[in-house]
């Protein structure tokens, strides 16, 4: 049980160094490309719904799977 929380906390901190990462480097270029691509109707997917996909990815399936794998993580390190 112990280990699933440190998994699950572990994830989660992984998940946020995600989160800062694409929203920092990623984010800005996808937004002036779909600001670009507006004056020729070809924008494609709107760079809102890609980071909420990816804010979904970071927040909640990061730790909910470091807290599946934890106890299998104990086993692995000792």
């Amino acid at each position: 049980m112990i280990a699933g929380l440190i998994g699950a906390l572990l994830f989660t901190v992984v998940g946020l160094a995600e989160l800062a990462l694409v929203n920092r480097s990623v984010y800005p270029a996808l937004r002036w490309r779909f600001e670009k691509a507006k004056l020729t109707q070809s924008q494609g997917i709107r760079p809102s719904t890609f980071m909420a996909l990816v804010k979904f990815q970071s927040l909640v399936l990061m730790p909910v799977v470091g807290f599946l794998l934890g106890d299998r993580m104990k086993s692995l390190f000792g």
